[in-house]
């Protein structure tokens, strides 16, 4: 079972869950990099993967900066290095490494970017990226996200954009807890803060090191998960990207959308925990 913790990460009080902890330093950690929808967190995003996980591995999940029960920081500037080196700090702390990298949404395209830079800024043996990667549209899906009001009907549209089974959305005490996260102090805030654009700098922008991966110079052993009825992306993104990593596999859920990992967890975990046996 996954216990939530906090520690101070160069002052930054950060939070996590861990679980495995009788595995540790005999069989290597997984590092669950959560998803980044307002009220995302890795209690929400995680929940049905990490004691499964647990039993094989020592797991940790972090909650980003901004998110979750983590201090609620934000830098305008250079918020994607400082997420990075968040988390490399964090590994360090924790004294973990080699680790398998699993990112959902958001944290799969970071920790693919991460894999692919000359020197990864952490130690990764393998990368799980899950609806994550390539482009996304800014279509009426994600526009549905990305303009969060508060209240707990729009947290049912969100949650029934991510989900196919409509008893997600049904679900009243499920998004009770969203909102609950969602909602805390500067939760909203810092969230927002990533859609902001000065209207001044929109056309001038130079590409983003996220929308340039070179995904060819990963070099560690990829397992990419894409939801086929998944409204955040385009149908057939995953050809885009997945072919140019030298040493990936992909695998497609039939029936999810962007929360394959929750929504499809048993056949997540197993799917994931052989990738992980192959490697072994």
């Amino acid at each position: 079972m996954s216990h939530g913790k906090h520690l101070s990460v160069d002052g930054v009080r950060t939070h996590y869950l861990e679980a495995g902890d009788a595995h540790r330093g005999v069989r290597p950690t997984i590092l669950l990099l959560h998803s980044a929808e307002f009220g995302g967190a890795a209690e929400v995003t995680w929940e049905h993967n990490i004691d499964a996980l647990a039993e094989r591995y020592h797991v940790l999940a972090p909650d980003h900066l901004g998110f979750g029960r983590t201090d609620k920081l934000f830098d305008f500037t250079a918020q994607f290095d400082r997420r990075v080196a968040h988390i490399r700090r964090f590994l360090e702390i924790m004294a973990v490494g080699p680790v398998h990298v699993m990112g959902s949404s958001m944290s799969g395209g970071l920790s693919l970017t991460v894999a692919a830079r000359k020197n990864p800024d952490w130690p990764m043996l393998s990368v799980v990226c899950c609806s994550g990667g390539g482009d996304a549209p800014d279509n009426e899906a994600r526009k549905v996200l990305n303009s969060y009001d508060g209240t707990k009907e729009h947290m049912r549209r969100i949650v029934a954009t991510m989900f196919v089974d409509p008893r997600w959305a049904a679900d009243e005490a499920y998004l009770d807890r969203r909102v609950a996260l969602a909602n805390m102090p500067g939760a909203w805030e810092a969230t927002a803060a990533a859609r902001f654009k000065a209207p001044f700098r929109v056309a001038s922008a130079p590409r983003s090191e996220r929308d340039s991966v070179d995904y060819a110079a990963i070099k560690v052993p990829a397992l990419v998960f894409a939801g086929r009825r998944d409204p955040l992306r385009d149908p057939g993104y995953t050809d885009t990207f997945v072919p140019l990593i030298p040493n990936a596999q992909l695998h497609f859920f039939e029936n999810a959308a962007h929360m394959g990992n929750i929504e499809c967890a048993a056949e997540f975990n197993a799917r994931t925990l052989q990738f992980l046996a192959d490697l072994d």
